[in-house]
C-alpha cells in the first residue's frame, strides 16, 4: 500500500513539474515574441527617422492635389522623393506582411503618411509600372496602405493628432 502511494506522489510531482514546464515556456515564449516586435519596431522607426525620409516626406506629402504622374517624373527632386519614400515603405509593407513589425506600430507612427504618400505618388507608381512592364513595382507600398486602410487600428488620423488621441496616456 505505500509503494503505491509513493508512486502515487512520484506521478503526481512529475506531473506537476512538467505542466509547471510547459506554463513557463509558454510564458518565455510570448516574452520572446514581445520583445522581438520591440525590437523590429524600433529598427522601423530608425529606418524612417533618416535625413533622407524626412526630406522626401516632406516633398511627397506637399504635392498638391491634381499633380500629374508626368509631372512628378519629371521634376527630379520629387521623383527620387517619390522613389526613397516608396522603397522605404515597401521595406516597412514587406515586414509588416511577414509579421515582423506589428501593422499597429506602423499605424501609429507612419500610417497617415502612407496613406497620404500613396493617394498622391499612386499615378506615379502605376505609369511606372505600365513603362517597366511589372505590377512589381513598389508592391509592398501599396499592399500597407490598402491593409492601413483595412485594418488600421490607430486612434489617430488626418484630423486627430496624437497629442489629442493620447491626452490620457500614463506612464
Amino acid at each position: 500500500m505505500r509503494l503505491v502511494e509513493l508512486s502515487t506522489i512520484a506521478n503526481i510531482a512529475t506531473a506537476l513539474a512538467v505542466l509547471t514546464a510547459v506554463v513557463f515556456g509558454l510564458f518565455e515564449m510570448r516574452r520572446a515574441r514581445q520583445e522581438r516586435e520591440e525590437r523590429a519596431a524600433f529598427s522601423a522607426i530608425q529606418a524612417i527617422m533618416t535625413p533622407a525620409w524626412m526630406k522626401s516626406a516632406a516633398l511627397v506629402l506637399a504635392i498638391p492635389e491634381g499633380t500629374s504622374a508626368a509631372q512628378i517624373a519629371n521634376d527630379p527632386n520629387l521623383r527620387a522623393a517619390a522613389e526613397s519614400i516608396a522603397i522605404i515603405l515597401e521595406g516597412i509593407g514587406y515586414s509588416v506582411f511577414l509579421r515582423i513589425v506589428p501593422i499597429s506600430v506602423v499605424d501609429d507612427f507612419v500610417g497617415g503618411a502612407t496613406r497620404v504618400a500613396w493617394k498622391k505618388l499612386r499615378p506615379f507608381i502605376e505609369l511606372e509600372r505600365t513603362r517597366q512592364g511589372t505590377e512589381k513595382s513598389w508592391e509592398w507600398f501599396q499592399w500597407l496602405a490598402e491593409q492601413l486602410e483595412r485594418h488600421g487600428t490607430s486612434r489617430t488620423s488626418l484630423t486627430v493628432g496624437a497629442a489629442v488621441a493620447y491626452k490620457d496616456w500614463k506612464p
